[in-house]
């Protein structure tokens, strides 16, 4: 079984001769200081080039050995396009969201259309997938994707949105329909360079009720409607959900994806009894940051034994993750049968 079968069995269910370990991309990013200086691959440099970025990309699949490359490097790609102004770091600092767009809301809830694919890195990130299908053909490829609640909260101030809101209940719609426009034509044209899943990152599942909208309630239809319109091109779907609340997991039943992915506080056997589908388990971020590879080896054993099905670092990882923390993790999977 090849890492592309591994991993699509894994998603489907199935049973597997070892648990895949994912390295996404998105949020959940696996460059570190280790591969930058090894392979000299500049930052902030790879962000802005389709070659650089698949080149960082495949070097840390060939070097960490996770089992799939992910693209982009970051998860401030959409955003930036929509105008949102974005930090984009140094070869220290990953790209960040600094400030919102200039554009008033209604300018930004009607120019969210497809051809904003055109736009910021947008071009270089599917350039990138495209190169880097074709420099590991036999590599699983994840793209990943802001989620719709998460742009929002990129976009637009929660003070202004909750005034908008009480105003004008249709307007959260509106800046939805938008959103899920540009983000559905975003998630083909990564299908079209060779993503066999999608990965939807939501963050602000943790803070959606401060935003003046809660994720599950008034997000989810355009959550499926992007789950629906990537299915349709054959892209398996992840969702990745932070917070570390069991309420955040029941809310999850109304989605429709083929796996979930969780912060570490959430029990993988309880989250899979509940969805009834395939979970990506990780082990807390402080300990992959601070604590040796020995700590890191048995966190992730245990979170297998507790019921996920794969395994990835947590979210939000910085470029000063000690490679040897994850690379523990691949090791985990080809050393040990769970």
């Amino acid at each position: 079984m090849d890492r592309r079968e591994l991993i699509l069995s894994a998603l489907e269910g199935k049973p597997t001769p070892r648990f895949p370990v994912l390295g996404p991309g998105g949020l959940i990013n696996v460059v570190t200081h280790e591969v930058l200086e090894r392979f000299r691959i500049p930052l902030p440099a790879a962000h802005y080039s389709g070659v650089m970025m698949a080149e960082l990309a495949v070097a840390c699949y060939d070097t960490i050995g996770f089992d799939n490359i992910g693209l982009p490097l970051c998860l401030t790609v959409e955003a930036e396009a929509l105008g949102a102004r974005v930090d984009i770091g140094d070869g220290t600092t990953l790209p960040r969201i600094t400030a919102f767009p200039q554009a008033s809301p209604e300018e930004i809830a009607a120019g969210a259309l497809p051809a904003l694919l055109n736009h910021g890195r947008i071009p270089q990130v599917l350039r990138a997938l495209e190169l880097a299908h074709e420099m590991r053909p036999s590599a699983p490829l994840i793209g990943n994707l802001a989620g719709p609640a998460t742009l929002v909260s990129s976009l637009i101030r929660p003070s202004v949105l909750l005034e908008l809101i009480k105003k004008d209940p249709g307007f959260l719609d509106r800046l939805l329909e938008g959103l899920i426009s540009f983000l559905c034509a975003y998630a083909e044209a990564m299908v079209e360079r060779g993503a066999d899943s999608i990965m939807i990152h939501e963050p602000a599942a943790r803070t959606g009720a401060y935003l003046g909208f809660d994720l599950f309630t008034n997000v989810l239809p355009y959550l499926n409607e992007l789950s629906r319109y990537a299915h349709l091109g054959g892209a398996k779907l992840i969702l990745h959900v932070c917070g570390g609340r069991m309420e955040q997991v029941r809310m999850c039943r109304e989605t429709v994806m083929d796996a979930y992915s969780f912060e570490a506080e959430v029990d993988p056997a309880e989250a899979h009894r509940i969805l009834g589908k395939p979970i990506i388990g990780t082990v807390p971020a402080s300990l992959v940051h601070y604590f040796p590879p020995e700590m890191v080896l048995e966190e992730t054993l245990l979170a297998v034994r507790r019921g996920a099905a794969m395994i990835s670092p947590p979210c939000g990882l910085g470029l000063d993750t000690p490679f040897q923390n994850l690379r523990i993790m691949k090791e985990a999977s080809h050393r040990f049968r769970i």
